[in-house]
């Protein structure tokens, strides 16, 4: 991720916006319910680049034909104690779902925050994600929870599912 990239960020999560408003995105576990400024993205950017630059955590875009069709990080633990523990996100398009582009995010994900002192690592996403939890067991993961209800939309309560893995 590079301050070039700011732009290309911005489209990227409102495109998320747009799926999860038209129900496309009915799988992905976002928080993002509005449509963001580009003051707002340049201020998450800025964000990611400290923690980048200071090794609290690694990320992955991934581009087809200059446009941004997946987001990934992984950021270590907030406390000295879970500093070797790592909480993976990744999103990717509808439209670029289902072609491989999240298993090699997730693979290069825990390769680059191993570098960076990474022992273990876990992953939150909707349990009605079933294409989600089967890239993470191929990548070595196992649930070892869910929270029931965590996920409140359209009038419904959804459960989440909680992965892990050594690395």
């Amino acid at each position: 991720m590079r301050w070039d990239d700011t732009d290309k960020l911005m489209s990227f999560i409102n495109g998320l916006v747009d799926e999860k408003q038209e129900g496309k995105g009915s799988e992905i576990f976002t928080g993002f319910e509005e449509k963001l400024t580009r003051d707002d993205e340049a201020s998450w950017v800025a964000d990611q680049i400290v923690k980048l630059e200071n090794l609290e955590m690694v990320s992955v875009l991934a581009e087809v034909s200059g446009r941004i069709v997946g987001v990934g990080q992984i950021t270590k633990g907030h406390y000295r104690e879970t500093r070797h523990h790592g909480e993976l996100g990744l999103t990717v398009l509808a439209s670029h779902r289902g072609i491989g582009i999240g298993k090699q995010m997730i693979r290069i994900l825990l390769r680059e925050a191993k570098k960076i002192g990474v022992k273990n690592v876990d992953v939150e996403f909707l349990a009605a994600n079933r294409a989600a939890a089967n890239a993470y067991e191929r990548a070595g993961f196992t649930e070892v929870g869910k929270i029931p209800g965590k996920v409140q939309r359209d009038r419904k309560l959804l459960d989440s599912m909680i992965m892990a893995r050594k690395l």
